[in-house]
């Protein structure tokens, strides 16, 4: 008797993958997990896109021009100044809320 339970027990297991529900409450898998490509239309072309945000450009308070042996510890204050400045953190760009609508023909 055990092994007849186990033989069924194994078999339900390995014969899951196969079966199918069906229904109207059935969720269909997404497309994404299906296997298959997207469709063309779920790809978003360059002119739907909102612009990026360009970054801030780093400051440049010291060049190497500047740096000589007279100066060296003002000039080294400056650039512990920008350094700092570059390092905290830039103020997040506003968030662009993309919505996808159909297109009516």
């Amino acid at each position: 008797m055990r092994i007849v339970v186990f033989a069924m027990a194994a078999l339900s297991v390995m014969g899951c993958t196969t079966f199918k529900p069906v229904g109207p409450l059935v969720k269909e898998v997404p497309i994404t997990q299906q296997g298959q490509p997207l469709p063309a239309a779920a790809y978003p072309t360059t002119a739907a896109r909102p612009p990026a945000v360009k970054p801030t450009p780093p400051t440049l308070l010291v060049t190497p021009e500047e740096v000589d042996p007279s100066n060296a510890r003002a000039i080294a204050a400056k650039l512990a100044n920008e350094l700092e400045t570059d390092r905290k953190a830039s103020v997040n760009a506003p968030v662009t809320v993309e919505v996808s609508r159909p297109q009516v023909k």
